[in-house]
């Protein structure tokens, strides 16, 4: 089981990065925006000047856990119950370093600390015990620290050609108004087929879809406010993520934890 979890959390925080995508200092009327290319380019380009971001994720359903050696979509697995996740990370974007906690209340309340700094992981749940456990930062999805990596991905599979982006009435999102745009991602857009279909984790993905929804502030610098993320896959299990960002460029001091609360290694 503990084997298991981590593909959980790499998916949470995958999603986690694909939101990061924008930032800015202040806060002033901006021309208005009308296509909804214009709006996500404008909220990539942000991005530049994204110093550090607060991010909530609040995450619901179920994901089918590939075992290994069972091949991509027609192997033996187990459903893996998201309902109740939560995600909570600051991120630094210029080290680059990340802070996460996070709970999954339906896995025997299993919950954690993930800090990602110098290139270097620390992490604790309540399976492992009190004691940070260090590693090298991977680099990949569940490597929060690597944003930038991911930001450029998803910004990339937004402006595919062929992915159509659809703009939606504008809604409140907390205190500010936003534009709102959607895209519908088939498998193929998002690039999952036969040896692939797991994205590198034992997750089911083979034949998954994805539907985004971003909301992004109307006032400069078009702030990301939030993304609704729906992946469904092949067998019916779905996942939903709801993701919030805030304390853009707001000042955040990560560091690794102290030595005495790190297990030494074996």
């Amino acid at each position: 089981m503990i084997r298991r979890l981590p593909a959980v959390l790499a998916l949470a925080a995958g999603v986690a990065m694909l939101v990061t995508a924008c930032g800015g200092t202040t806060t002033t009327a901006g021309p208005a925006l009308t296509d909804p290319d214009a709006i996500i380019t404008a909220a990539l380009k942000s991005t530049e000047a994204a110093k550090s971001v607060h991010v909530e994720i609040d995450i619901d359903g179920k994901a089918k856990i590939v075992l290994p050696g069972t091949g991509t979509g027609t192997g033996p697995g187990t459903s893996v119950d998201v309902t109740g996740t939560t995600v909570s990370a600051d991120i630094d974007f210029e080290a680059p370093a990340a802070r996460a906690t996070f709970a999954i209340p339906a896995l025997l309340n299993f919950s954690g600390e993930v800090i990602a700094v110098d290139g270097k992981s620390y992490v604790r749940t309540t399976l492992t015990g009190p004691l940070y456990q260090e590693s090298a930062a991977s680099g990949s999805v569940d490597d929060p620290s690597d944003a930038g990596r991911v930001i450029d991905g998803l910004g990339d599979l937004l402006q595919k050609e062929g992915v159509e982006l659809v703009k939606g009435d504008d809604a409140a999102c907390g205190s500010e108004q936003c534009y709102t745009v959607t895209a519908d991602l088939t498998a193929e857009d998002l690039g999952i087929g036969g040896a692939s279909a797991t994205l590198g984790l034992p997750i089911d993905l083979q034949g998954a879809s994805l539907k985004l929804t971003v909301h992004v502030e109307k006032d400069l610098p078009y702030h990301l406010a939030g993304v609704t993320a729906v992946l469904t896959m092949a067998d019916g299990n779905t996942i939903a993520a709801e993701l919030t960002t805030s304390k853009w460029d707001e000042p955040v001091s990560i560091s690794a934890p102290p030595a005495d609360k790190v297990k030494p290694a074996s």
